[in-house]
């Protein structure tokens, strides 16, 4: 019983990283969005002026959406998240790889089952430990699409 205990901690750790990983690509990609839209958006409104006054209206949308993306980007959460998704990513694959590690003992029987159950709850405590020190406070909004492709990555991992 502890033994699977221990399995399913370590395929957890293992989608909990591939998740992580995707996250902070995805909050990469929105927040490369916003930058490249805002350049595009500043060097094309300087050239449009040869074209102002057929498209006068194109023109006023993009420059206005341009500053409204431009007075709300410090209040978006991406690059704040970013670093710390980052973070934790790093710390739950020292703690996934720590966990891999020590498989080998729970599953050959070197250990007894208090010893398994007790290794679980310490690497749970130390990913808890991660997770307070990264985040601060930060709540990450759920990707349930990442999660799903993550869960089923992991499990092709672990059973193939």
């Amino acid at each position: 019983m502890y033994q699977v205990r221990y399995w399913n901690l370590l395929k957890e750790l293992k989608a909990q990283v591939a998740y992580l990983h995707a996250y902070a690509a995805s909050d990469e990609l929105l927040d490369k969005s916003v930058n490249i839209f805002l350049a595009v958006t500043s060097s094309a409104s300087i050239a449009g002026w040869a074209l102002w006054n057929e498209y006068q209206l194109v023109w006023a949308c993009i420059i206005a959406a341009s500053q409204v993306v431009t007075a709300i980007k410090p209040f978006l959460p991406f690059r704040k998240r970013l670093k710390a998704v980052s973070d934790l990513n790093t710390q739950i694959q020292a703690i996934f790889l720590e966990a891999e590690t020590g498989w080998y003992k729970v599953a050959e029987g070197c250990i007894t089952e208090e010893e398994i159950h007790h290794e679980t709850v310490r690497l749970k405590g130390r990913v808890l430990n991660a997770e307070r020190s990264t985040m601060n406070g930060l709540v990450l909004p759920r990707k349930r699409k990442i999660e799903r492709n993550c869960r089923d990555s992991s499990r092709r991992i672990f059973y193939g």
